[in-house]
């Protein structure tokens, strides 16, 4: 696809596509760093995003991609991540063994991985399309999350999570389906030639991550030696460790500046499984809109920018740091790094770390 074809591309359209910084494509290193982008962040911003990480990594060089999460505006954004955290909340380990119909999905979605992972994707073709060609099925491919629809709805308060998520995704994983496919395609791609991965994800990234982390558990079994090679670092982040499968929660780190408050609500929401608390966020985050907003826009403490250095304070400074050191410093080596795994490292206004 040539520049002109790339800027005539719609935001939907990059939906769960990769993003490559022209400057810097990926050569075939041993490492490669898959970045995910967060809530209202448009193709532009992550393109820039990934400049950032290029410069910052010259002297221990990645492959570098993006793995793009399209924004619909602010409220069909957050919506997605209460259906994405819905939907998490149902493979943790008591509610896997709960209700059998968690395992069943994953399983359904290590299906759609391994059809995936057999093909040579185009950096820029809908992954859904790919697998509607594959399986040949009936389905159609899920669109945006419309907040105006889900007000709308007659029947909501007699739909429970299962029959909402199946409404809206078919049977695609909730939340952002592209986006959470694509990554798992593109760690599973990367292990195969042998690279050690660095997932690093904001915001809404780091619930597709933890999604795409289930699906790798399930696609590669008992063998959990994969996630060896894989490690996870969440800035701004919207999920707890809990949300993780049990081998990727000692390669994870996350940071979180105190007065993330996008970040500390969702580290909060731990009752989301309940459809009726799912049924009350939705309703908060329509009457609420306008303040949420204000939250995310980028003077705020959530934004991508201030977590990578883009703004003149001193806590981005010291996250910037933060994450050039957990991608620089070997992880089975390193004491800091030994220290931090497994940690949700919060970052103080005052510019200490806690």
């Amino acid at each position: 696809m040539t520049a002109a074809e790339r800027s005539e591309r719609t935001e939907a359209q990059w939906d769960g596509c990769q993003v490559i910084y022209p400057e810097a494509p990926p050569t075939g290193r041993a490492k490669r760093l898959i970045h995910v982008n967060g809530v209202t962040s448009p193709y532009a911003s992550q393109l820039r995003d990934l400049e950032v990480l290029v410069w910052q990594t010259l002297d221990y060089p990645f492959d570098i991609l993006g793995v793009h999460n399209s924004t619909a505006g602010f409220q069909a954004d957050f919506l997605e991540c209460l259906m994405q955290r819905a939907e998490l909340a149902q493979f943790w380990q008591e509610q896997a063994v709960a209700k059998p119909e968690s395992r069943t999905r994953l399983q359904a979605y290590a299906a759609m991985l391994q059809a995936l992972s057999d093909q040579e994707l185009d950096a820029e073709v809908d992954i859904l399309q790919v697998l509607q060609a594959l399986r040949a099925g009936p389905l159609t491919t899920p669109g945006l999350l419309d907040p105006s629809l889900i007000r709308s709805l007659p029947f909501l308060q007699k739909m429970d999570l299962g029959e909402l998520q199946s409404y809206f995704y078919q049977e695609y994983p909730a939340g952002a389906p592209r986006p959470t496919l694509r990554l798992a395609y593109e760690i599973v791609r990367a292990l195969r030639a042998g690279a050690e991965v660095f997932v690093l994800a904001h915001s809404q990234g780091t619930l597709s991550a933890a999604v795409a982390f289930h699906i790798l558990s399930q696609f590669f079994g008992d063998y959990q030696r994969w996630a060896s090679s894989v490690h996870l670092i969440g800035y701004g982040p919207a999920i707890l460790f809990e949300d993780l499968p049990v081998p990727m929660r000692a390669q994870t780190v996350l940071i979180q500046h105190r007065e993330d408050l996008v970040a500390e609500s969702f580290s909060n929401l731990r009752s989301v499984s309940a459809w009726a608390t799912l049924q009350t966020q939705v309703r908060r985050a329509l009457e609420r809109v306008e303040e949420l907003m204000r939250l995310v826009n980028t003077e705020s403490h959530h934004s991508s920018g201030f977590y990578l250095g883009l703004v003149d304070h001193a806590y981005s400074d010291r996250s910037l740091k933060l994450i050039q050191t957990l991608l620089s410093e070997d992880w089975n080596t390193s004491p800091l790094l030994q220290a931090l795994r497994a940690t949700r490292v919060i970052l103080e206004t005052s510019g200490s770390l806690r």
